[in-house]
């Protein structure tokens, strides 16, 4: 077999019989992340009767890792869209859209490694706050086509945690651990990119 590609652009090997092996590299993902926290992001913000609340970078705290970020009312009449530009594990513009449920915790589907900007919608009744937080998944900074992980430990053990994938766009991958994040607990997963 080959040593070395036909062409260096491509990421296969060519076998002497005609073959194809494709070539593959290492990544390794350690990071401690926080635990998961309703208002890590931004504390309960009274909502305004008249106009929408853009909050800037300025006023908020940045998510530990890439992550999803979650937002929460403190009351039933909670309602309207929260949007939340950043960008994804690569630095990329991203933005999501979530839609709050009262006092129910709604999390996003994309990852945030920065949040530039957070705008909360106009308020249902007195009184109404929102928080925005971080979730339990982690962002990958790959986009992945299948689950190649060949590790997963949380606190120096195997971590059976679920890894969401999507080929396309790297803030929809996603793991989730089995264990719980706390700040001190080390994740590292090894997969094939």
């Amino acid at each position: 077999m080959s040593s070395y590609p036909v062409r260096s652009d491509h990421r296969y090997l060519r076998g002497t019989a005609g073959g194809r092996v494709r070539l593959g590299q290492i990544a390794w993902y350690e990071a401690t992340p926080a635990a998961v926290a309703a208002n890590a992001v931004l504390a309960a913000t009274t909502l305004d009767a008249a106009d929408p609340i853009t909050i800037d970078a300025t006023s908020l705290t940045q998510p530990d890792v890439a992550r999803t970020i979650s937002v929460k009312g403190n009351a039933a009449s909670v309602a309207g869209d929260v949007m939340i530009v950043g960008a994804d594990a690569n630095n990329r513009p991203l933005t999501a859209t979530l839609t709050l449920a009262g006092t129910a915790t709604v999390s996003s589907l994309v990852a945030f490694s920065r949040i530039f900007r957070i705008t909360l919608p106009v308020r249902a009744a007195s009184g109404n706050t929102v928080s925005v937080g971080v979730g339990a998944a982690i962002g990958l900074v790959h986009a992945l086509d299948a689950d190649v992980r060949l590790q997963t430990a949380f606190d120096g053990a195997a971590d059976a945690g679920t890894l969401a994938i999507d080929a396309s766009d790297v803030s929809k991958n996603l793991f989730t651990a089995a264990g719980t994040f706390d700040g001190a607990k080390v994740l590292r997963i090894l997969y094939v990119v």
